[in-house]
């Protein structure tokens, strides 16, 4: 994709490193602030001018990206008026979202999300045509479904399953075009068994979209990373979601000083051995190689394998 990229300030500087990621051939830069055209700008190694959108060859280029969010709808709104086409002027935050989440998997589809929902989907809540939920109780620690169905900020997505995600025996086999898990195959016992589920109800061709978190970066930091051979041992030994094997390891291991909402190692200890009731532990600690061979295990075909905040997000389609 050939652009302008449109508005140079703070939020410019935050994303340029995601341009070439995206495969955006950066043409040059524009702003509509009179003070700020005419100034250069490097990227890349070379030094640009910015200039206004209008001194720009439109077959120079394929879509004009805008960076600020807050201003967006005012300079589509101009830019129209200049006469440039509505579907070339893109805020480039949502094509970032579009790219990352491969969201062709997504649009006008419906889907399911196991535990959730979350920020980090709600590009996909925007997109899709339904999104039902999952969760092992009606009440978590994180988020209340009874009687409300599958929402996000108010707006009712879908409707509620209460069952376990290692056993989702309610829902037919290929019932949705996608499934979404944000943090939470890490709180799964048995995530071998968990992805063979989600595998089962998604349609061939379909998605399965996992998130969880990056070890280095929050309190399981000071953990070994789960191999492959101990997820497959814990399935043909069908371990429950009652499973606490781990649990000597993380409380010796978990850093209670970046897990501030614990209260310390004396009630994380309390509510850990309680964890059938809350499902707060972190069972399994993730990397690229252990997901990818999962995704195999659950007949997955990767897609793709990025990084999301603090978060691997792994994408497979069913085979």
């Amino acid at each position: 994709m050939k652009a302008i990229i449109y508005g140079i300030g703070k939020r410019y500087r935050e994303l340029c490193q995601e341009f070439d990621k995206n495969k955006i051939e950066v043409v040059g830069f524009a702003d509509g602030n009179s003070n700020v055209i005419g100034s250069k700008i490097k990227y890349n190694n070379a030094t640009y001018e910015i200039g206004s959108i209008d001194q720009f060859d439109k077959f120079e280029y394929d879509k004009i990206l805008v960076t600020t969010e807050k201003y967006y709808e005012e300079i589509q709104e101009q830019l129209i008026k200049k006469g440039f086409e509505k579907e070339n002027i893109l805020l480039i935050e949502k094509l970032f979202a579009d790219n990352l989440f491969h969201i062709q998997y997504f649009e006008n589809k419906t889907g399911i999300e196991i535990g959730g929902p979350t920020v980090l989907f709600s590009h996909i809540y925007k997109k899709c045509k339904v999104c039902d939920g999952v969760d092992f109780c009606s009440q978590t620690v994180w988020n209340t479904s009874e009687g409300k169905g599958f929402r996000y900020a108010d707006k009712l997505l879908g409707q509620s399953f209460i069952t376990e995600a290692t056993d989702m025996y309610q829902i037919k086999d290929k019932s949705y075009d996608f499934v979404l898990s944000s943090n939470n195959l890490e709180h799964i016992a048995n995530p071998l068994k968990a992805l063979r589920e989600f595998s089962r109800i998604v349609k061939k061709g379909g998605a399965v979209l996992v998130v969880v978190p990056m070890k280095e970066r929050c309190f399981d930091h000071n953990r070994s990373y789960t191999t492959f051979e101990h997820l497959t041992e814990d399935f043909f030994n069908e371990i429950g979601e009652n499973d606490l094997t781990h649990l000597y390891e993380i409380i010796e291991k978990h850093d209670y000083d970046m897990d501030v909402a614990c209260g310390g190692k004396d009630k994380f200890i309390k509510r850990a051995k309680k964890n059938i009731e809350n499902r707060c532990l972190h069972h399994h600690v993730f990397n690229e190689e252990t997901l990818r061979k999962a995704f195999d295990f659950a007949e997955l075909d990767v897609i793709d394998f990025a990084e999301i905040q603090n978060n691997w997000l792994i994408i497979g389609q069913r085979r």
